[in-house]
C-alpha cells in the first residue's frame, strides 16, 4: 500500500475500510453514484500522471498540498485541477449545462452521474448557488 493514513489526520480516515483509499484497482462500489468514471492505477502509470514522490497521484499530492507540503509539482497539478472543476474547467462547466438543460434541482444524481463521480474524484462537488448562477447567466460565479 502506497498510502499511510498515519501520514494524515486521523480523522480523515477513521472508520473506513482500506479498499476506500488503498487499492490500485478501479473499484465502482466506493464510488458514491456507483458508475465508473475513471481508471486504475496501472493506466495512471502509463500516462505518466503519476510522480515517484505521490506514487497514488493526485488524490495524494492534494492532502499532502492541503496539509501545507510545496513542491515542484504543484502548478501542474492545480493546472489539471483547474482544467477539470476550475471556473472553465470542462466537466464542471458540461455537469452546469446539463442540469440546466434538464431543468432539475442542482443535486439531481440522475442527471450526468459519471460526471458528477468525475468531479468527485477531483475533490469537487457542484453547489446549489453555482447551477443557479449558470442558469441565470452568470458563468463567472460559478
Amino acid at each position: 500500500m502506497d498510502i499511510d493514513p498515519t501520514e494524515f489526520p486521523a480523522s480523515w480516515f477513521a472508520g473506513l475500510d482500506p479498499v476506500m483509499y488503498a487499492s490500485r484497482k478501479y473499484n465502482v462500489p466506493t464510488n458514491k453514484y456507483r458508475v465508473k468514471a475513471g481508471q486504475g492505477q496501472a493506466e495512471w502509470e502509463k500516462s505518466g500522471w503519476i510522480t515517484p514522490q505521490d506514487p497514488r497521484g493526485w488524490f495524494q499530492w492534494y492532502c499532502r498540498f492541503y496539509l501545507g507540503r510545496r513542491t515542484q509539482d504543484d502548478a501542474r497539478q492545480i493546472g489539471r485541477w483547474s482544467g477539470v472543476a476550475g471556473v472553465k474547467g470542462r466537466w464542471k462547466r458540461t455537469l452546469l449545462n446539463k442540469i440546466v438543460a434538464a431543468n432539475v434541482r442542482w443535486d439531481d444524481g440522475d442527471v450526468s452521474p459519471v460526471v458528477r463521480q468525475t468531479l468527485l474524484h477531483w475533490a469537487y462537488e457542484v453547489t446549489q448557488q453555482e447551477v443557479e448562477a449558470w442558469a441565470a447567466g452568470k458563468a463567472d460565479q460559478a
